[in-house]
C-alpha cells in the first residue's frame, strides 16, 4: 500500500497527533503518501453538557470508528483515553508510539501550585476523576464544568476569574503550550486517567497490511503501559463517568502499576501501587484488591 487514509477529529491537538502519526508513518516508509480525513463526534457537536451527563459511549470516537468500517479510513487515530476498552469486533486498537507525559496539569494566573490554593477555591474541570482527586485532598473546593480548546479554556480561567483549570500536560506541550503549566501535579497522589499521554492507534482487525505499516513506529513500552492500564479500567467497568485513574511505567526490568479509584466527593478513595514482571498481571492483580476493598462500591 502506497496510499494511506488517516481519519481525525477536527482539533487543533487531534489533527496535531494525525499529522504527526503521518510525519512518523512517511519516515519509516519512503515512498508513502497519507491524507488526512476529518469528522466531528457527537463530543464535539456537544460542547454545552459535561462529559458524563451526555450518556452515549465513544463520544469521541464512534464517527472515526465507522469510517473504518465502511473502508473511508485506514487508521483512526485518538487520544487514547478517549477510546473505548471494548471495541467493535472488527476492529482492534493497534498500539501507540512513545508516550507524552500522562500528568496533569495546574493552570493559574493567580496561584504557583495546588498546595497554595484557598480551601473554597473555585477550579474547572470536566473530569470525575480530577474532581475527585482534588477533592480527596481539599474537601471544600467548589467546581465549574470546563470543555473547549485551549484557547477557550483559558479565556473563561481570565473571564470567570476562576482559581485554576487542570488539563493534561501532553496536550500542552503537543501545542507548545508548556509555559502554561503553574505545577504538574503528582501522579502519585493525583493519579492519571487511563492511557493519558498515549495516542491510540485503531484499525480494522483483518487489515494485517495496515498493522505491517505501523509496526515501526510503535514503542513497546507504551503499548504494555497503556494497555495494562486498559486492563484494569476494563474490569472495573470504567469510563468518562467514573473517577478512575491507573499509571503503569517500566523501571529496568520491572513494572510499577498505581491505581486509585474514589467517589463522586472524594472522601472514600483507593490509591495503591504494586510492582513486578508483568504489567497486565499486576493490573489483573490490582483489580481483584481494589474489588476486595470495595471499589465497586
Amino acid at each position: 500500500m502506497k496510499h494511506l487514509r488517516l481519519v481525525s477529529r477536527k482539533s487543533k491537538l487531534a489533527l496535531w497527533q494525525t499529522n504527526n502519526i503521518a510525519d512518523l508513518l512517511m519516515a519509516a516508509h519512503p515512498g508513502l503518501t497519507t491524507e488526512i480525513v476529518t469528522m466531528d463526534t457527537i463530543g464535539d457537536r456537544i460542547t454545552d453538557v459535561p462529559l458524563p451527563k451526555i450518556g452515549a459511549k465513544g463520544l469521541f470516537t464512534q464517527e472515526l470508528e465507522q469510517a473504518l468500517l465502511d473502508g473511508s479510513a485506514d487508521i483512526a487515530v485518538h487520544s487514547l483515553k478517549d477510546l473505548q476498552t471494548e471495541l467493535p469486533e472488527e476492529l482492534a486498537y493497534v498500539g501507540s508510539p512513545l508516550r507524552a507525559a500522562p500528568t496533569d496539569a495546574f493552570i493559574s494566573t493567580k496561584w504557583k501550585c495546588f498546595a497554595d490554593v484557598p480551601a473554597d477555591a473555585v477550579i474547572a474541570t470536566g473530569s470525575m476523576r480530577r474532581k475527585s482527586q482534588l477533592l480527596s485532598v481539599k474537601p471544600d473546593l467548589r467546581f465549574e464544568s470546563l470543555r473547549g480548546n485551549i484557547g477557550t479554556r483559558l479565556r473563561k480561567l481570565d473571564e470567570f476569574g476562576w482559581d485554576a483549570i487542570i488539563m493534561a500536560t501532553a496536550a500542552l506541550e503537543r501545542l507548545e503550550r508548556p509555559d502554561l503549566v503553574a505545577e504538574e501535579l503528582d501522579p502519585a497522589v493525583f493519579v492519571p486517567a487511563v492511557s493519558q499521554g498515549a495516542i491510540g492507534l485503531e484499525a480494522r482487525r483483518d487489515r494485517q497490511d495496515i498493522k505491517d505499516l505501523l509496526a515501526p513506529i510503535l514503542h513497546a513500552a507504551t503499548v504494555k503501559a497503556v494497555e495494562a492500564e486498559r486492563t484494569f479500567m476494563r474490569a472495573l467497568e470504567g469510563g468518562c463517568s467514573v473517577a478512575l485513574g491507573a499509571h503503569c511505567i517500566q523501571i529496568g526490568d520491572q513494572w510499577s502499576f498505581r491505581a486509585w479509584v474514589g467517589n463522586e466527593d472524594g472522601q472514600r478513595t483507593l490509591n495503591e501501587a504494586t510492582q513486578g514482571p508483568d504489567p497486565v498481571a499486576l493490573a489483573h492483580a490490582m483489580v481483584l484488591d481494589f474489588r476486595q476493598k470495595g471499589a465497586l462500591e
